[in-house]
């Protein structure tokens, strides 16, 4: 009986691994965990004391690959999430956003509360999704392949995969 239920424990706890894992993680502060799109894989980028960038690709060379970005930013150091800015802060965000082509925005909250900026350029050549956690900016920068455009299809479920990710500050 014992064995049975340590098996059933470990199998339990292999199911939860695969399915959620570490995205990415930046320098043992801040990571993002969830599971990748079936086909996706990341590969780390280049890593600066204050900034790191990787993406997630498909083997399928037609699909959309989404860049992360984490950057410490000092203005934000005491800021623990987005929702906790000043609407003159967060403005500012947007107008950084907004030097690119036809944009919209919207707030969303992931699965985890962590709450997002979407900045959609209109002509469907990326899609952006802005946060902070603990001083740290992340955004994750959805581009089609091959030059093509982004169909509302891959928009819709990116955002929806965006939702389950979560951003963890690692506390240590």
């Amino acid at each position: 009986m014992i064995a049975l239920l340590c098996a059933l424990l470990l199998l339990t706890a292999s199911c939860v691994s695969a399915e959620d894992a570490t995205i990415a993680e930046f320098r043992d502060m801040i990571q993002l965990n969830g599971r990748l799109p079936d086909g996706y894989s990341y590969s780390p980028g280049e890593t600066t004391d204050l900034t790191m960038t990787g993406t997630v690709r498909s083997a399928d060379s037609s699909a959309p690959s989404l860049v992360i970005f984490f950057g410490f930013n000092e203005s934000y150091s005491g800021v623990e999430s987005l929702d906790r800015l000043d609407k003159t802060s967060l403005e500012i965000i947007r107008q950084g956003f907004s030097g690119e082509d036809d944009v919209t925005f919207s707030m969303f909250d992931t699965a985890s509360g962590d709450q997002m900026l979407c900045v959609r350029e209109n002509n469907g050549r990326f899609l952006d999704f802005y946060t902070i956690c603990l001083g740290y900016e992340i955004e994750l920068t959805l581009t089609p392949a091959n030059g093509k455009t982004l169909t509302d299809a891959q928009i819709k479920s990116w955002t929806e995969y965006i939702r389950t990710v979560d951003i963890l500050p690692i506390l240590g």
